[in-house]
C-alpha cells in the first residue's frame, strides 16, 4: 500500500480561506494556457504517473520511482513560482543564487517526497470529479484517490497559467491541508531563526533522509 500523506498540522482555515490566501500571492497578468492543455489534462498526466509508480514500486524501489517522477513533476508543478511563495517575503532578502539555491531544494524535495509516499499499490484509482474556479484565475481540480475498499482520499490540484501553461501550485489533502502552507509555515520560521544556509540543509536532510528510506 502506498504511504499517504502525512498531515504536519491542520490549516486553521477552511479550504475556501486558506485558497483565498494563496490566490492573494498570485501576481497578474498570466499569459493564455497552451493550445489543448487544461487543468484536467495535466492532472490527468501527473495521476497516470503516480499510478505507474505505485503499481511499479517494489521494481523500481524508491531511486526508480523518483527517476519515473521527476519529469512529470517538473512539467506539471510551477516549482520556481512554489519556492518563492514558500519563503514570502524573505525571497526578497536572497541574492539570485540563494534564490536559485532554493528552487533546486524546493523541486527535489518535493519530486523525492512524492517518491517516497506513493510506495505501494493496492488497487487505488485516481478520479478526477471536476474543477472549481479560484481567485486570480486560478483553477481547483478536484481529485479523488479511490482505495479499493471504495475510500476516497481528496488530493485536489490548485493551479494557474505561467508562461502560457496550467502549471500546479498547490496540493490540497483531504480538501483542506494546504502543502505549500505548511511549508510557508515551516520554511519562513526557520529562515527568520537560523537563516539561508540552515533552511537549505534541512531540505537536504530531508531528501537524504527519503533516500535512505526515512519517510517520516
Amino acid at each position: 500500500m502506498m504511504t499517504i500523506f502525512k498531515s504536519r498540522g491542520a490549516i486553521p482555515a477552511a479550504l475556501a480561506a486558506a485558497l483565498t490566501l494563496a490566490a492573494g500571492l498570485f501576481w497578474p497578468g498570466a499569459p493564455t494556457a497552451a493550445a489543448g492543455e487544461t487543468p484536467r489534462s495535466v492532472a490527468e498526466q501527473l495521476d497516470a504517473a503516480l499510478l505507474e509508480a505505485m503499481r511499479n514500486a517494489e521494481t523500481l524501489g524508491y531511486e526508480g520511482r523518483y527517476e519515473l517522477l521527476a519529469p512529470v513533476l517538473e512539467d506539471s508543478f510551477d516549482f520556481p513560482f512554489m519556492a518563492r511563495v514558500s519563503i514570502g517575503r524573505y525571497w526578497r532578502k536572497m541574492d539570485e543564487v540563494q534564490q536559485a539555491q532554493l528552487v533546486e531544494s524546493f523541486a527535489r524535495l518535493s519530486i523525492a517526497t512524492f517518491a517516497a509516499r506513493f510506495d505501494g499499490y493496492g488497487g487505488e484509482t485516481f478520479q478526477i470529479l471536476g474543477q472549481e474556479e479560484g481567485l486570480h484565475g486560478t483553477i481547483l481540480v478536484v481529485n479523488h484517490l479511490i482505495k479499493s475498499d471504495g475510500e476516497a482520499i481528496a488530493i485536489n490540484y490548485l493551479m494557474r497559467q505561467t508562461e502560457g501553461r496550467w502549471r500546479i501550485v498547490d496540493v490540497f489533502l483531504k480538501a483542506k491541508y494546504s502543502e505549500l502552507a505548511i511549508k510557508r509555515s515551516e520554511y519562513t520560521s526557520v529562515y527568520k531563526r537560523d537563516g539561508f544556509a540552515r533552511l537549505i540543509e534541512i531540505m537536504e536532510a530531508k531528501i537524504a533522509g527519503f533516500s535512505d528510506g526515512d519517510a517520516s
